[in-house]
């Protein structure tokens, strides 16, 4: 049986840390083990001590993208002794600001990488997980980039061009797996058919970044969602809860908030 466990994200859990970031750990249907970015801290290590998971049984470490609330756990993970590889868009180490108000903020990860696997198009991590690069951006479609930039002064727009996904082939079906998917889904859902030929899809889980989307990015994340069919929504983190209740209200599929410590079967 194939199984995600959150390591972390926004939400409260008892007994369990929570902060605005994601983790998580993958593993296939033959037992194979990946982890999923590292949180904004290391406490997605304490969590994961507190599920009983080793993290040092983990093949690897594949990263979403280089924002620091889901790359600020690597350090910590590697003076704990992992030793896997780590892979990553080549663009990943590249500073990163956002715009909070009226001031812009570093937000890329808090220490540049020295050692990571750079990872143009697809990987496969095993027989049943790929990682998956390079999302093409289709005109008109709606992505997730509101305030952010590459330089201090907010001139240059960050593309995010590093934004990345996992494909999970379950015995129930396809699972994409997001980070934070600034690519926006419709754009990641077409890649995936276009790229590994996936059509329909028994879940999604992780972040949507719909958390501060107009009514366009809403509806293009329910169009991309009705196109393939979607029969379990896990979504968490950047998603928020008001886009999340409105995409869940509009789609005939069962919604799972994601908290840390949820373990989701498939």
């Amino acid at each position: 049986m194939a199984r995600i466990s959150i390591l972390m994200d926004n939400a409260e859990a008892e007994g369990l840390a929570c902060e605005w970031g994601s983790a998580m750990a993958l593993e296939d249907d033959t037992g194979g083990l990946w982890l999923w970015d590292t949180g904004a801290s290391p406490k997605f290590l304490d969590n994961a001590r507190a599920l009983g998971l080793d993290f040092n049984r983990a093949q690897g470490l594949a990263l979403s993208h280089g924002h620091y609330d889901h790359t600020g756990g690597i350090a910590t993970l590697l003076d704990a002794g992992f030793s896997g590889p780590i892979l990553a868009h080549p663009e990943f180490n590249r500073p990163r600001f956002a715009r909070h108000g009226g001031k812009i903020e570093p937000v890329g990860i808090p220490v540049p990488l020295k050692r990571f696997e750079p990872v143009n198009g697809a990987r496969e991590l095993t027989p049943s997980l790929t990682f998956v690069t390079d999302i093409p951006r289709l005109p008109g479609l709606p992505q997730s980039l509101r305030g952010l930039h590459l330089d201090p002064a907010g001139q240059i727009q960050d593309p995010v061009s590093d934004d990345a996904c996992l494909l999970l082939r379950t015995r129930r079906g396809p699972v994409v797996v997001l980070g934070c998917c600034h690519a926006g889904l419709e754009n990641t859902l077409n890649c995936l058919r276009e790229r590994l030929g996936v059509g329909r899809l028994h879940g999604l889980v992780g972040g949507a970044h719909l958390y501060d989307a107009d009514q366009e990015r809403l509806e293009g994340a329910l169009r991309a969602l009705q196109k393939c069919g979607v029969e379990r929504l896990c979504l968490g983190h950047c998603t928020g809860e008001a886009a999340a209740a409105w995409l869940a209200g509009r789609l005939n599929c069962g919604m799972e908030p994601l908290r840390p410590g949820l373990v989701l079967n498939f």
